[in-house]
């Protein structure tokens, strides 16, 4: 094996070396986050639902309202106030992440 081959030889196996490294990382990095992403899907799974039964929603509101008014009035305003929180971050991330 010539100087050259021998040179490659080892710049490929360094190269292997810090490729494990960073798979070993992201995975670490991926399990960090699997909790974080389970409550995502949860939360996304909730919304579907929500969409797919608003019937059932309305008539759990609507049974609140009759049986604790003062509670269910706190909720709305609760809800309302996360509603306009959320339009204020989807504006934000509008402004500064284009769309693809």
């Amino acid at each position: 094996m010539n100087a050259r081959a021998r040179v490659l030889a080892r710049r490929r196996e360094r190269l292997v070396q810090h490729s494990s490294h960073l798979r070993r990382q992201a995975g670490a990095e991926v399990r960090d986050l699997q909790g974080a992403f389970i409550w995502i899907e949860r939360a996304q799974d909730a919304w579907h639902w929500v969409r797919a039964n608003p019937l059932v929603v309305a008539g759990a509101v609507g049974t609140l309202a009759l049986w604790r008014p003062r509670r269910a009035l706190g909720l709305g305003v609760r809800a309302w106030s996360l509603w306009r929180l959320v339009r204020r971050v989807m504006a934000l991330r509008a402004a500064f992440i284009p769309p693809r």
